[in-house]
C-alpha cells in the first residue's frame, strides 16, 4: 500500500494544515481578520469529506479535489505576493509580517499541491486498473 491508495490521509494532512495555519494567522494578527478563517473553514469541510474520500465516493472525491485546487491557487497567489511584495504591500506590511505570510501561505500551498498530486495519481492509478 502507498499514499496513492489512501487519499484520505493526504486530505486529512492538508485539512489539518489549513486549520492550523488559519487559526495561527487569525490569532497572530491583532486585527483578527475574518479572511484568515477561510482556510480553517475549508479545512473543516475537507475533514467532513474525508470519510467519503476514504470510501471511494467519486462525487465526494471530486468535491475535495475542487476545494483543494481552488484554495491552493488562492494561497499560491498570496504566497507569491508575500515573497515578491508590491510597493503598496511593502508599505502596508512590515518585513516580519511579510515573512509570516510567506511561511503560512507557502505551507498551505505546498500541502495543497501534495494533496492534489495524491488525488490525481490515485485517479490515474484507478483508471489504469480499469483498463487491465
Amino acid at each position: 500500500m502507498n499514499i496513492v491508495d489512501r487519499p484520505d490521509i493526504a486530505n486529512n494532512a492538508h485539512a489539518a494544515t489549513l486549520i492550523g495555519a488559519g487559526l495561527t494567522s487569525y490569532f497572530l494578527n491583532e486585527s483578527r481578520p475574518k479572511t484568515a478563517l477561510i482556510p480553517t473553514a475549508v479545512g473543516g469541510a475537507l475533514l467532513a469529506l474525508s470519510s467519503g474520500v476514504k470510501a471511494g465516493n467519486k462525487t465526494v472525491a471530486h468535491a475535495a479535489v475542487g476545494l483543494t485546487s481552488v484554495l491552493t491557487l488562492m494561497t499560491g497567489n498570496m504566497f507569491a505576493k508575500a515573497v515578491a511584495p508590491s510597493k503598496e504591500d511593502k508599505k502596508t506590511f512590515t518585513p516580519d509580517v511579510l515573512n509570516r505570510r510567506a511561511t503560512v501561505f507557502g505551507l498551505m500551498t505546498a500541502t495543497g499541491i501534495a494533496a492534489v498530486s495524491v488525488y490525481v495519481a490515485g485517479f490515474i492509478q484507478k483508471r489504469k486498473q480499469q483498463q487491465v
